[in-house]
């Protein structure tokens, strides 16, 4: 193998697995995020580490699902405060921008995940997944699309029965 194990080493332990995150777009957060890569370290003491390289946030757990887990939930509550806190909302965007400059710690990261990639791809594993990946979103709006509609349609009838309540009483 030319991309040695000690590319995937980090002061927090051996990267072992990359990926990418998509946060869609809804009815309450209308927003077109770009697609966000991470990594994933498995610490000394075995548990995991998954870090967002864009803005520099992580999730812990004791499996990788766990430490994907808390890390998409940490930047949803880091998106979502930013977008809904009016006294961020008008810079938002260009401190995500600011966030995603290249620093030493960015660049580490960034090494780790293309030494990785590299790794894979010696072995034959393809990790472009694009055109299955945006089939997967595009099935995910639509499904989520397909909630909010029937999510529309039964606050409509309540209002409905309410009124027609109302009216009888």
């Amino acid at each position: 193998m030319q991309i040695k194990d000690s590319e995937l080493e980090t002061a927090r332990g051996k990267v072992i697995g990359i990926g990418r995150i998509k946060f869609p777009k809804t009815v309450g957060f209308n927003y077109e995020i770009p697609l966000l890569a991470y990594i994933v370290t498995k610490g000394k003491n075995d548990t995991f580490i998954s870090t967002c390289i864009h803005f520099r946030i992580e999730g812990n757990g004791n499996t990788v699902e766990d430490a994907q887990t808390n890390m998409a939930e940490n930047i949803w509550f880091f998106l979502s405060g930013n977008f809904s806190n009016e006294n961020l909302k008008e810079r938002c965007w260009s401190d995500m921008y600011e966030m995603t400059k290249g620093d030493e710690l960015s660049t580490l990261l960034w090494d780790k995940y293309h030494a990785f990639q590299f790794m894979l791809a010696e072995r034959g594993i393809a990790t472009d997944k694009y055109t299955s990946f945006l089939i997967k979103i595009a099935e995910l709006e639509n499904r989520v699309k397909e909630l909010e509609k029937r999510i529309i349609k039964k606050l409509e009838e309540n209002v409905i029965l309410e009124y027609i309540a109302t009216e009888v009483a």
